[in-house]
């Protein structure tokens, strides 16, 4: 076995490694569909811009977020509970 068949070896043995961080974080939800995850969405945009300075990654949570935030404003809009409530405080 020559120099350069062991490198080859070496390489084919390195590309089948796979290696799992432990504190490699989930993806982003593509949809914020509850409160809690909302929140945990906004804790978590505040980590990656104070501990890891990731403002793209912040940027992303936000988004998804201010999604949700509309959502919930827009189907409360449509309650007709919230519009008497509305009225009866204007």
């Amino acid at each position: 076995m020559g120099e350069g068949d062991r490198v080859d070896q070496i390489n084919e043995t390195r590309s089948e490694i796979r290696v799992t961080r432990c504190d490699q974080e989930p993806a982003i939800p593509l949809v914020v569909t509850a409160r809690d995850e909302c929140l945990e969405q906004l804790i978590k945009a505040i980590v990656d811009i104070a501990d890891r300075d990731d403002i793209h990654q912040a940027a992303e949570r936000l988004a998804r977020v201010q999604d949700w935030i509309r959502r919930e404003a827009e189907r409360a809009a449509a309650d007709p509970i919230f519009d008497v409530l509305l009225r009866l405080a204007s």
